[in-house]
């Protein structure tokens, strides 16, 4: 999930050439901080491009969990590209953080638990310091109440961002429909107490309100998906009943014990320190190289396109593009394409998820992007198997021909 191209997203509008009031509401929605994590599972991402030493990566930047996570593999560098500015700034502050905090307990403490109020003292005291001022302004900013940003970690930060609180949304309205979601993390797959959370949850999805709440686009875009992505999730059957399947999967495929997407979408927050259920970042054994490679990683607010084409011929190793495709019209992929096939090595790898099952390069008008571009499938499958948050329809990997 990204907010990548945002202007290009308000403005493709699938039915009509000038955007709508709707269009610049998307705009201005999504320039807000959506995603306090990731929803893309660095660790598959890792599997499907098979990274040698050394390599240059390109991704989309959202949350910045994965660009951080991506330095477990000894990369030369990692361009973190976003037009999101919110998005940055929580990159920022965690670089800040991996920078500022000499040991793993502090940093797990105001990133992992992210709800200590002795947090707020940590960021003005040795945070606030590094940050730029674009950075610094984001945190610093009050709301109405008066109350700055950087205090959304003193109360759990996972409860924030738009994303963040659609979860809580949900969460009431489950909890209303007396589905134990604890249950789902805690108790054996065939437990009396699972199996009877199980059926409500069926029950709550094919409700009216559950077609209604699927109907609202307002709705729709506090879960980070736009009126273009929309589009691609139905294949044929009712929203309800795919986000319904994608939620089995991501609470029945992997273990609990293990699928930190889990514990964010039932408890929003993570389980706790140390080296299981966490994104790769915040692990404990991870927190040197973080450390020592926290430099490697440059932010760069640009179009990710506009990035592309700044970078010398041959330069990239490695692309990351989430989800942005799924938003874009025909013209501006065939453009990233090209701006790819110019930057990237001979072994350049690229790989993307789709809210639907389909890769966009499958479409007859880009036909002539797979003269120079294959789809990886025995990685692409690698990368489907592995994602713990299980979200996307599809997992794509490419390589040159």
């Amino acid at each position: 999930m990204n907010t990548q191209l945002i202007a290009d997203a308000a403005n493709n509008s699938l039915t009509q050439n000038d955007p709508t009031i709707w269009d610049r509401i998307i705009a201005f929605w999504l320039r807000r901080l959506v995603y306090t994590q990731i929803w893309e599972d660095p660790q598959a991402d890792l599997a499907a491009l098979q990274l040698p030493l050394g390599s240059t990566i390109v991704t989309i930047s959202s949350g910045g969990c994965n660009a951080l996570s991506y330095l477990t593999a000894q990369p030369a560098q990692v361009y973190a590209v976003d037009l999101n500015e919110a998005h940055l700034a929580l990159l920022k502050l965690k670089l800040a953080g991996i920078q500022a905090f000499t040991s793993y307990a502090d940093f797990w403490q105001f990133f992992g638990e992210a709800a200590s109020p002795a947090n707020a003292e940590l960021y003005r005291s040795r945070l606030r310091p590094r940050l730029d001022a674009q950075a610094r302004t984001y945190w610093d900013k009050r709301n109405i109440l008066g109350q700055p940003r950087y205090a959304h970690f003193t109360n759990g930060f996972y409860r924030h961002g738009m994303l963040g609180r659609f979860i809580g949304l949900s969460h009431v309205v489950a909890r209303l429909a007396g589905v134990d979601l604890d249950s789902f993390l805690r108790e054996e797959i065939d437990a009396p107490a699972r199996v009877e959370a199980l059926a409500r949850l069926e029950r709550l999805f094919q409700s009216r309100l559950a077609r209604l709440m699927t109907q609202t686009p307002a709705l729709l875009l506090s879960l980070g998906i736009p009126p273009q992505q929309r589009a691609l999730l139905d294949d044929g059957a009712s929203l309800n009943e795919v986000l319904y399947r994608r939620l089995l999967r991501l609470i029945d495929v992997h273990p609990s014990d293990d699928n930190y997407f889990a514990w964010q979408a039932l408890r929003r927050r993570y389980r706790g320190p140390g080296d299981r259920c966490l994104p790769p970042y915040l692990q404990r054994r991870n927190f040197a190289r973080m450390r020592n490679d926290a430099g490697l990683i440059i932010p760069v607010h640009s179009d990710l396109r506009a990035f592309l084409e700044s970078l010398p011929a041959r330069e990239v190793d490695a692309v990351v593009l989430l989800d942005c495709q799924d938003w874009m019209a025909l013209d501006d992929i065939r453009a990233l394409w090209d701006a790819i096939d110019r930057v990237g090595s001979d072994q350049v790898r690229v790989i993307f998820r789709t809210a639907g099952t389909r890769s966009p390069l499958d479409r007859k008008e880009l036909a002539p992007l797979l003269e120079i571009w294959r789809r990886d499938d025995e990685s692409s499958e690698i990368g489907y198997e592995l994602d713990m948050s299980g979200v996307y329809g599809g997992f794509h990997c490419y390589v040159r021909r």
